[in-house]
């Protein structure tokens, strides 16, 4: 017993880490939001103030009037759908290399279910929910072959760890090699998966592709 109790604080302190790293991410992201918000507020204020010829009378703007397009939907629900297989899937990984170490049982049941909606989830976020693009520059069309691309390992990928999870619990009874297998092809689905997640974000942020329908066939979804 005393050994599956460290086994257990070493998986429940890789879970933290995951955590923690999360949390870092997002806190890296707000601090790098708010910097630029500080120095587009510095570089306003540094700007020279117009003449008096060149002053113009202030009107007040109407808030509902403000906003170029509708405000009750969502061009696109891709954005709201893609982030459940990228969570899902390096989740799906990452209670796989526990899984080596202890609980195989009760955490390759958890690989399953993971994985299965994983793949779920990118299937309808890559085909169903993946909205058509028009008008990209270069740049911005090569990011989204790029991400599309990897998008398409990611499914592959995890299909493949799923179906090979199966065949080793229920064939192969979790030998080893078969889980040292499925551990492969799993972390190879979520570095895939995080490599078109980038691609995604270069192209909202840095292209301007989907905010308010940016560059976006406006279709159903």
């Amino acid at each position: 017993m005393g050994i599956f109790k460290y086994q257990f604080a070493a998986a429940v302190f890789v879970l933290c880490l995951t955590i923690i790293a999360g949390v870092g991410v997002s806190l890296g992201h707000e601090a790098h939001n708010k910097n630029a918000a500080a120095n587009t507020a510095m570089n306003s204020s540094t700007q020279a103030p117009l003449s008096n010829t060149e002053q113009t009378p202030s009107t007040t703007a109407d808030p509902t009037t403000a906003m170029a397009g509708p405000v009750t939907e969502f061009p696109t629900l891709h954005p709201l759908v893609v982030h459940f297989p990228i969570m899902l899937i390096i989740m799906a990984a990452a209670f796989q290399v526990v899984s080596i170490a202890v609980f195989q049982r009760e955490m390759g049941w958890t690989v399953i279910v993971l994985s299965l909606l994983g793949v779920i989830g990118a299937y309808l976020s890559s085909n169903v929910f993946h909205p058509h693009t028009q008008g990209l520059t270069e740049n911005a069309q090569r990011l989204l072959q790029e991400h599309e691309l990897y998008a398409q390992y990611s499914l592959w990928l995890a299909g493949a760890g799923f179906i090979l999870k199966l065949i080793s619990a229920f064939v192969f009874k979790r030998k080893w090699w078969s889980d040292a297998m499925v551990t492969i092809v799993l972390l190879g689905a979520a570095i895939a998966v995080a490599v078109a997640g980038h691609h995604g974000a270069e192209l909202v942020h840095k292209e301007g592709v989907g905010p308010r329908g940016n560059f976006l066939e406006m279709h159903d979804h």
